[in-house]
Order: structure tokens, then sequence, then C-alpha cells
């Protein structure tokens, strides 16, 4: 039942929040890579700035990597986009204005009286950038210390999901023997939702294994920060 003018509504509240708990109005976003996404984060984005914060968009992201760029580009807040491991058609914004940690009650219910009850505030100095080279930046971070001794064979299930431009790259810099598996990103998910919870995915790990003579499958959810 979300529509763009909510998601709007919901920017122009959290900048509202922003101020009202006296944080350095400026906040990474990102997208996953389902169809609607990058409208939804448009909408977010037109609300923040509404209310005087300035945005800094680093593009298709893993949630993790969203919350790695509040430390590499030293801004306090984040808002990242995606339905995780929830099926097509559901989407959400995963918060935080407090490195490292995501909103919880005390934060989601005052946010809710915010937008809710009409009391967002505009405000002028609300900008924009875009931040490109983070993926770049993130992977090399993640994999600076590791690398394996020996070339594991491993299947790398991404469900067509964002996980897709980012995991089997990162496991071939470690020094795995990367299988792809539905790795190309398509927001319509043939395969089955990107969910290593869900049983479709995992016997489709499984039988892969099993032909491929692999060690093992690593699975990952729509954003990456299941797996």
């Amino acid at each position: 039942d979300l529509n763009l003018y909510g998601v709007q509504a919901l920017g122009a509240g959290l900048g509202t929040l922003i101020y009202e708990r006296g944080i350095t109005p400026q906040i990474v976003v990102a997208h996953d890579f389902r169809h609607y996404s990058l409208s939804i984060k448009q909408a977010l984005i037109v609300g923040l700035m509404s209310a005087g914060v300035e945005v800094l968009d680093i593009g298709l992201a893993l949630s993790p990597m969203a919350y790695f760029a509040q430390f590499e580009l030293d801004c306090p807040c984040v808002a990242m986009i995606t339905a995780s491991h929830n099926s097509d058609g559901w989407t959400g914004v995963k918060m935080g204005i407090e490195p490292p940690l995501t909103f919880g009650p005390t934060e989601m219910s005052r946010l809710k009286e915010i937008v809710l009850s009409g009391a967002s505030i505009s405000r002028a100095g609300g900008g924009y950038r875009y931040i490109d080279g983070l993926r770049e930046i993130y992977i090399r971070d993640l994999v600076k210390d590791t690398k394996l001794t020996h070339k594991i064979k491993t299947v790398v299930a991404c469900g067509n999901g964002t996980a897709g431009a980012f995991a089997p790259d990162a496991l071939a810099r470690i020094g795995a023997e990367v299988i792809p598996m539905d790795c190309d990103l398509d927001n319509t998910f043939p395969a089955y939702n990107p969910n290593p919870e869900d049983m479709k995915m995992l016997n489709a790990m499984e039988a892969r294994v099993k032909e491929e003579n692999a060690a093992l499958a690593i699975g990952f959810d729509g954003d990456g920060d299941r797996c």
C-alpha cells in the first residue's frame, strides 16, 4: 500500500528526526536491485532534501556496504532501500543515525509520530551528491586481510539479486574457485526468491554442489546481509 508520496513524507520525517536529535544533517542512501527500489530511493531523497539534509547517494549497494559507507564517508546517518530476503513486491528502509546502530523501537516510534502527524519541518540546506567508486573501496577493504591457503571450490548463489554484483568478485579475490549460480542481476528473479532460508533456494544449492563436486555453497539474500 506504500506509494511514492508516502516515501517522500517518510524522508521528510526522517530529516526532521535527524535535526531533532542534534545529528549532523548528512545521510548515506543506497538501494537494492528490485525494479522499484530506485524510484523509492529517489522519493526518499526528495523528502530528506526538503528537510534540509545533505544526501550522499552511493547507488546500488548491499546493506553492509551502506553501513560501511557511514564510516568511510564519515557520515552519521544511513537509509538503505531494500526488501532484504522478502519476496518481490515488498520494500523497506533500513535506517540509522548513530553508527553502527540501526533504529530501535524508540527511534521508530518517534519517526512514526512525526510522519503520521504531519510534523515534518521544511528547512533550507538540503543537497545531493552522488558518490562514485564506493563498490571497489568496499570490496577491497572486505578482502584485504583474507587469503585462502587452498583454492576452495565454492558455489556462489545469489538468486539474481544484488549480491551477484559483489559476492563472486569478493570470493574470487580471496582465492576461492567461484562457481556462479544465478549471479546475473535480474529483478524478475526467474529462479527463486533470493532468500537462503527458503527451501527452494537451499535445494537448488544442494543440487549444484553435487553436480559440480564443490566443497560448499554460499547463498545470499536480496541485499547481501543474510548468508
